[in-house]
């Protein structure tokens, strides 16, 4: 939606298990991936991931292991509250070494927490990393400011209406105790080449859900100023107040003075 495409050559699924991160990545950008390699501690999980992405994109070189070369795209899914701190340290070196990285965890506090000090050392390290999302700037992240220490960047995927209609997901949901209704994720999407588009001043990020009020909401929001908690009135700007309450975690221009949101442009 905001127009980044991933580099061209070989993507790499770290910590793979099945696989389906790696499998998604592909289909968006199926004439992007020139190779796919699978990596994971268990040999089952990689024969697993290789087998079902060499049938489902045949003609795709599919390799279980890291690759010699530094990977064009690194993709990573779920990792980070399972690796110990000297295969984090390992990660983040071969994250270093990669030309863009598509990384998501769970939307839980810890592991929110977690990714955010991946984002500061990738951002420090000298990568030249630039974050496309979520972050809307690339400056320290404004979680880690005193005050903040309560939130955490995380957003929500929609789910399927048919997982809803399906006896299998009830089950699934019932016995991992999950509520379908609402799956929080976190995410970090970084690019170390030139932009394609030019980056506008002023965007701001939705975390979260908006807390609401009486007449009002209160949203999380991220810009380059820091993350701060602004107050939106419905009577404002009725279509931004309902919209925020739908699709939550978009990419906004806004005008704020007094800590309300007083003008407010939907970006994606």
């Amino acid at each position: 939606m905001r127009g980044w495409t991933p580099p061209a050559g070989a993507w790499l699924d770290y910590g793979c298990g099945t696989g389906i991160a790696g499998r998604r990545v592909v289909s968006a950008w199926t004439d992007k991936a020139q190779s796919l390699f699978v990596w994971d501690r268990s040999t089952s999980a990689m024969q697993f991931a290789r087998n079902r992405a060499a049938t489902e994109f045949p003609g795709l070189q599919v390799e279980f292991k890291i690759p010699e070369q530094a990977p064009a795209m690194l993709v990573v899914s779920h990792v980070v509250n399972e690796l110990d701190p000297p295969a984090l340290e390992a990660l983040i070196s071969l994250a270093l070494k990669s030309t863009a990285i598509i990384w998501v965890e769970p939307g839980t506090a810890d592991a929110s927490r977690k990714l955010i000090q991946v984002r500061k050392h990738l951002l420090e390290a000298g990568g030249a990393f630039r974050p496309v999302a979520p972050c809307p700037h690339a400056g320290q992240c404004g979680l880690l400011a005193p005050g903040n220490e309560r939130h955490w960047c995380h957003h929500f995927a929609k789910v399927p209406n048919h997982v809803f209609q399906n006896a299998g997901w009830s089950q699934f949901a019932k016995t991992l105790e999950v509520d379908l209704r609402a799956v929080p994720f976190s995410f970090l999407v970084l690019d170390r080449r030139a932009p394609e588009a030019k980056e506008q001043s002023g965007n701001t990020r939705v975390i979260g859900y908006p807390r609401p009020y009486k007449g009002f909401d209160k949203v999380l929001s991220c810009q380059a100023q820091g993350v701060h908690e602004l107050i939106l009135q419905k009577r404002d700007l009725p279509e931004i107040y309902r919209e925020m309450k739908k699709d939550p975690g978009s990419l906004y221009q806004c005008e704020c003075e007094g800590g309300k949101i007083r003008q407010a442009t939907r970006i994606v």
